[in-house]
């Protein structure tokens, strides 16, 4: 029942008429069902792995266009939600829709390594990222030299590469040819979670729960489309777009508050100086 609930978004109403329980039921088993994957996706999708694994992670997204060290590729994503309760207009994001912005990473087999759902539709992707725990596992060294590969709405960091903006010779042309190149794979991973799991599409409505359960409702699909991706289950609506129409990279990464300039303009100057330490390297 609540799979169904998941790969379709049908109104709870409709799905108790299905299974011919009342409507009361139809939401229990939901909720049941959605904490206890929740709980679960806490606990398997998580970046911290074996050497064996992240080593095998980053063949794989090498081989895509010869990106180096990368063991992830970030991206969000609007979930749409029906208007809260409360701070209602914290939710409005820039389509003018209620949702949550969702923070995904990826691998090059699809896969979903670690996720953010707590954020409202109208924060930025650069403050969803810095702002997560994953942000803090690398602030503290976690993963070493390895980095994500962003869009150009984050901010260039150490461990977070983003496109050159006005690149300047071949060799900068280069590495923007091969992060987009690699970068396509979370475009098209979140294709392949909304395209299985309507109820967070918004061609499949908006999801009429509060934010916090809306949220884990997202992780636990995170974690069945983990699970079709292992088991190489078929997706039935092949999508036609690697990524949803409605979440355009942002072009312009948000401003930081004053009080933290200094750290932001450390970390970026430490994110310039490993980019042109990889450009030099690798696309010389």
């Amino acid at each position: 029942m609540a799979f169904r609930f998941y790969a379709s978004g049908t109104f709870q109403s409709v799905l108790g008429d299905t299974y011919g329980v009342v409507q009361s039921c139809v939401s229990g088993v939901i909720n049941r069902v959605t904490h206890i994957l929740y709980r679960i996706s806490l606990r398997e999708i998580n970046m911290s792995r074996g050497i064996e694994e992240t080593t095998a992670t980053k063949r794989k997204l090498f081989m895509i266009a010869n990106f180096p060290h990368v063991i992830g590729i970030i991206d969000g994503t609007h979930v749409p939600i029906a208007a809260p309760s409360q701070d209602e207009e914290v939710y409005v994001n820039r389509k003018r829709f209620h949702s949550l912005n969702v923070q995904v990473v990826c691998d090059a087999d699809y896969v979903i390594l670690d996720f953010c759902t707590r954020f409202p539709g109208s924060s930025h992707d650069s403050f969803v990222w810095q702002n997560s725990n994953l942000y803090q596992k690398f602030q503290q060294g976690e993963f070493g030299n390895s980095v994500l590969l962003g869009d150009s709405g984050y901010p260039l960091q150490q461990n977070l590469m983003v496109p050159v903006g006005r690149p300047a010779n071949a060799a900068e042309r280069r590495y923007n040819t091969s992060l987009k190149k690699t970068r396509v794979v979370v475009e098209q991973t979140i294709g392949i979670w909304k395209a299985r799991f309507k109820c967070i599409h918004q061609k499949g409505g908006t999801l009429c729960y509060s934010p916090l359960k809306c949220g884990k409702m997202a992780a636990a699909t995170f974690l069945l489309h983990n699970y079709c991706r292992r088991r190489n289950i078929p997706l039935l609506d092949d999508p036609k777009h690697p990524e949803d129409p409605d979440d355009p990279d942002d072009p312009i990464p948000a401003p930081a508050p004053a009080a933290t300039a200094a750290a932001e303009g450390a970390r970026l100057a430490a994110g310039q100086a490993r980019r042109r330490q990889m450009i030099q390297e690798y696309f010389s």
